[in-house]
């Protein structure tokens, strides 16, 4: 009975290790996990898993008169997996998923350096219990049509500087973003004559079969200005985009 008392505030209950079976994923494409589950040290119902795509954030706030600045974690997208087993203590139990990641989720990886914080994290629906969660890093790559931008801009004259991860959602001609956050690649000139851009911001939206690129320039003595294109996603060289970045480049 006391041990029972204890799984039911998180002592001694079940314990679960999500596995990811692809080192690195793209955002868009399915994605292979193995779920193991240890029993503690008394028997418990499993109703199922949860399973979600968290990334860490940039938001604001207002407090008083001013403006305050934080980082949260939000869910991109989730899945529950229906259980509805027993398991003893000290027994194994393992399970495969195939999931896929929205075609929105962030980006983590951009040519081996990290540049954000998404990851998946597992938890079990025990009856009466507390969940018990597992977190797991996710390595996304960019799509080659994004990849194809970046490398095109940089070719342009400008040099990436700062990659974040913003709350709120954008929009841009024919397309909007889905997910409560969105990247932004922030590029400095090379260069800079009295009335060019001090920077641009690309952030991109894709939807499967095109990524809309929605582009702020930040101009001297003319703020910001919006300018966006959707790019066919079997677009993945510079030579196939420039066109379309040209044209709000220009």
């Amino acid at each position: 009975m006391f041990k029972k008392l204890l799984a039911s505030v998180g002592i001694g209950k079940a314990k679960v290790d999500a596995i990811l079976l692809q080192e690195q994923l793209q955002a868009g494409q399915p994605f292979d996990v193995e779920i193991q589950i240890k029993g503690g040290d008394v028997e418990q119902e499993l109703n199922g898993l949860e399973l979600a795509v968290m990334a860490e954030v940039k938001a604001e706030a207002d407090v008083g008169d001013s403006e305050v600045k934080y980082n949260k974690s939000v869910v991109l997208q989730s899945w529950h997996q229906s259980l509805n087993l027993v398991i003893q203590p000290g027994e194994e139990i393992t399970h495969q998923f195939t999931l896929e990641l929205h075609p929105e989720v962030p980006a983590t990886s951009l040519f081996g350096q990290q540049i954000s914080k998404v990851w998946l994290q597992t938890g079990l629906d025990i009856k009466n219990g507390i969940d018990g969660s597992d977190k797991d890093p996710l390595i996304i790559l960019p799509s080659p049509t994004q990849l194809a931008v970046l490398e095109c801009i940089e070719q342009s004259g400008y040099s990436l500087y700062k990659i974040d991860i913003e709350q709120g959602g954008i929009r841009g001609g024919g397309f909007s973003s889905h997910l409560p956050c969105y990247q932004e690649y922030e590029f400095k000139p090379n260069s800079r004559s009295f009335f060019s851009a001090k920077e641009i911001e690309i952030t991109f939206v894709d939807n499967g079969a095109e990524t809309g690129v929605l582009i702020e320039i930040d101009r001297a003595f003319l703020g910001d200005g919006y300018r966006s294109t959707l790019i066919p996603n079997h677009c993945t060289d510079v030579a196939s985009v420039r066109p379309y970045v040209e044209q709000v480049l220009g």
